[in-house]
């Protein structure tokens, strides 16, 4: 009776290694995609959307917190989205679009981090390109997922 019972622990334990490490490797596989587009210029500042497709490649589901992102220019924040305590489900092989609005700081700190020539040029309603990084940042199955894609905007 006692080896039965070291033998249904040895295998419960097996079993709930084998599934923990399914999660950890199905967190993993998670494919992020991220667009930002410009919603508009305002005399306040730059108004910033961005578009996160999440893609679950799994056969397992996989619980996550809401993305958050932010938006930098050479190592300098313009903007980031709000914080959601949110924890939502992607079924296996499915994937989840958020449209997350980016609070974008005014024309003073974007001078700052842009330069006052590029600032400028958007004021007047020139056409820019310049290159920005979007990091996205979520838990999935309690583990940490971070993704940095480097975007080309054009105003």
């Amino acid at each position: 009776m006692v080896m039965l019972k070291w033998i249904a622990g040895g295998a419960a334990v097996f079993f709930a290694g084998r599934y923990l490490s399914q999660l950890q490797v199905a967190s993993k596989n998670l494919v992020a995609k991220v667009g930002v587009q410009i919603r508009k210029v305002t005399l306040s500042g730059i108004e910033l959307k961005a578009i996160v497709k999440l893609q679950n490649p799994n056969p397992a589901k996989l619980q996550l917190q809401h993305p958050f992102v932010q938006i930098k220019y050479k190592d300098a924040l313009l903007g980031s989205s709000d914080i959601q305590n949110k924890v939502l489900t992607i079924h296996p092989h499915s994937e989840q679009t958020f449209n997350i609005n980016i609070r974008s700081a005014g024309w003073i700190s974007l001078v700052q981090v842009l330069g006052t020539e590029l600032a400028g040029q958007i004021r007047k309603g020139k056409k820019v390109h310049f290159g920005i990084t979007a990091i996205t940042s979520t838990r999935v199955n309690n583990l940490p997922f971070v993704k940095e894609d480097h975007i080309q905007i054009s105003i």
